[in-house]
Protein backbone atom coordinates (compact mmCIF):
# COMPACT_ATOMS: atom_id res chain seq x y z
CA UNK A 1 0.00 0.00 0.00
CA UNK A 2 1.35 3.40 -0.97
CA UNK A 3 0.97 6.56 1.20
CA UNK A 4 -0.27 9.74 -0.41
CA UNK A 5 2.10 12.74 -0.15
CA UNK A 6 -0.11 15.36 -1.78
CA UNK A 7 0.13 17.95 1.04
CA UNK A 8 3.82 17.54 1.87
CA UNK A 9 5.08 20.18 -0.60
CA UNK A 10 2.54 22.71 0.62
CA UNK A 11 3.54 22.22 4.25
CA UNK A 12 7.26 22.54 3.38
CA UNK A 13 6.54 25.73 1.44
CA UNK A 14 4.60 27.23 4.36
CA UNK A 15 7.47 26.41 6.75
CA UNK A 16 10.17 27.91 4.50
CA UNK A 17 8.26 31.01 3.31
CA UNK A 18 8.83 33.20 6.43
CA UNK A 19 12.57 32.49 6.41
CA UNK A 20 12.78 33.24 2.70
CA UNK A 21 10.87 36.53 3.11
CA UNK A 22 13.07 37.57 6.05
CA UNK A 23 16.21 37.00 3.97
CA UNK A 24 14.70 38.82 0.98
CA UNK A 25 13.71 41.89 3.01
CA UNK A 26 17.10 41.91 4.80
CA UNK A 27 18.85 41.99 1.41
CA UNK A 28 16.66 44.90 0.33
CA UNK A 29 17.43 46.76 3.59
CA UNK A 30 21.18 46.27 3.20
CA UNK A 31 20.94 47.55 -0.36
CA UNK A 32 19.17 50.68 0.94
CA UNK A 33 21.85 51.02 3.64
CA UNK A 34 24.73 50.92 1.15
CA UNK A 35 22.95 53.35 -1.17
CA UNK A 36 22.43 55.82 1.70
CA UNK A 37 26.08 55.45 2.74
CA UNK A 38 27.37 56.18 -0.76
CA UNK A 39 25.05 59.17 -1.07
CA UNK A 40 26.22 60.48 2.33
CA UNK A 41 29.87 60.00 1.34
CA UNK A 42 29.36 62.09 -1.81
CA UNK A 43 27.65 64.91 0.09
CA UNK A 44 30.29 64.73 2.85
CA UNK A 45 33.14 64.99 0.33
CA UNK A 46 31.54 68.08 -1.22
CA UNK A 47 31.07 69.71 2.18
CA UNK A 48 34.69 68.92 3.12
CA UNK A 49 35.93 70.65 -0.01
CA UNK A 50 33.87 73.72 0.86
CA UNK A 51 35.18 73.65 4.43
CA UNK A 52 38.81 73.40 3.29
CA UNK A 53 38.44 76.34 0.90
CA UNK A 54 36.29 78.69 2.95
CA UNK A 55 36.83 77.50 6.58
CA UNK A 56 33.08 77.96 7.06
CA UNK A 57 31.54 75.28 9.30
CA UNK A 58 27.96 76.49 8.88
CA UNK A 59 28.16 76.47 5.08
CA UNK A 60 29.64 72.95 5.08
CA UNK A 61 26.86 71.71 7.38
CA UNK A 62 24.17 73.41 5.27
CA UNK A 63 25.59 71.80 2.12
CA UNK A 64 25.67 68.39 3.84
CA UNK A 65 21.98 68.58 4.81
CA UNK A 66 20.61 70.38 1.76
CA UNK A 67 17.46 68.67 0.49
CA UNK A 68 17.64 65.76 2.94
CA UNK A 69 14.88 64.39 5.18
CA UNK A 70 17.15 63.27 8.01
CA UNK A 71 19.63 65.78 9.34
CA UNK A 72 23.24 64.67 9.44
CA UNK A 73 25.62 65.76 12.17
CA UNK A 74 29.09 67.15 11.50
CA UNK A 75 31.76 66.90 14.19
CA UNK A 76 35.32 68.20 14.04
CA UNK A 77 38.41 67.47 16.13
CA UNK A 78 41.44 69.69 15.54
CA UNK A 79 44.99 68.56 16.11
CA UNK A 80 48.32 70.25 15.32
CA UNK A 81 48.59 69.50 11.61
CA UNK A 82 45.36 67.70 10.78
CA UNK A 83 41.66 67.65 11.52
CA UNK A 84 39.28 64.73 11.88
CA UNK A 85 35.77 65.32 10.58
CA UNK A 86 32.94 62.89 11.23
CA UNK A 87 29.39 62.82 9.97
CA UNK A 88 26.56 60.49 10.87
CA UNK A 89 22.90 60.08 9.97
CA UNK A 90 20.31 57.71 11.46
CA UNK A 91 19.03 54.82 9.34
CA UNK A 92 15.87 52.83 10.02
CA UNK A 93 15.60 49.21 8.90
CA UNK A 94 12.27 47.99 7.53
CA UNK A 95 12.96 44.32 8.24
CA UNK A 96 11.61 43.23 11.62
CA UNK A 97 14.40 42.35 14.02
CA UNK A 98 17.33 43.92 12.13
CA UNK A 99 17.18 47.15 14.11
CA UNK A 100 17.27 45.10 17.32
CA UNK A 101 20.31 43.14 16.18
CA UNK A 102 22.28 46.06 14.68
CA UNK A 103 21.20 48.81 17.08
CA UNK A 104 18.17 51.02 17.26
CA UNK A 105 18.54 53.45 15.57
CA UNK A 106 21.49 52.43 13.41
CA UNK A 107 23.78 55.33 12.44
CA UNK A 108 25.69 55.53 9.18
CA UNK A 109 29.03 57.06 10.18
CA UNK A 110 31.81 58.40 7.96
CA UNK A 111 35.18 59.78 9.11
CA UNK A 112 37.79 61.72 7.14
CA UNK A 113 41.16 63.16 8.09
CA UNK A 114 42.19 66.37 6.36
CA UNK A 115 45.28 68.58 6.66
CA UNK A 116 44.74 71.57 8.92
CA UNK A 117 46.60 74.86 8.63
CA UNK A 118 45.83 77.43 11.33
CA UNK A 119 45.46 80.95 10.00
Amino acid sequence: MRLKNNGQALIEFVLILPVFLLILFALIDFGRLFYEKIELENRFQTSLEVYQKEKNYEEALRLLNEGQEKEATLETKQFDSYMEMTTSVPFEFLTPGLSTVLGNPYHIKIERTIPYVAE
